[in-house]
């Protein structure tokens, strides 16, 4: 599971999981339109969406930058 504790983003291992826009049991991210977890073939049909959602994850995480460290 991707989460982000004290500005740092945490990226873990998880088991396959029911995408929630198609049903397809894979990988999955948290960059839906509405945040809901999608595979990455859901993911491409709307690749504006699927990048708008995936910086609002990283935005969130900017408190640290371990390139700058």
């Amino acid at each position: 599971m991707s989460r982000i504790e004290n500005g740092i983003i945490i990226i873990e291992p998880q088991a396959d999981a029911k995408c929630e826009l198609c049903g397809k049991i894979d990988e999955l991210r948290p960059y839906g339109p509405n945040g809901e977890n999608i595979c990455f073939e859901c993911g491409m049909k709307d690749e504006e969406t699927t990048k708008k959602q995936f910086e609002s994850f990283l935005s969130k995480g900017r408190k640290f930058n371990p390139i700058e460290n």
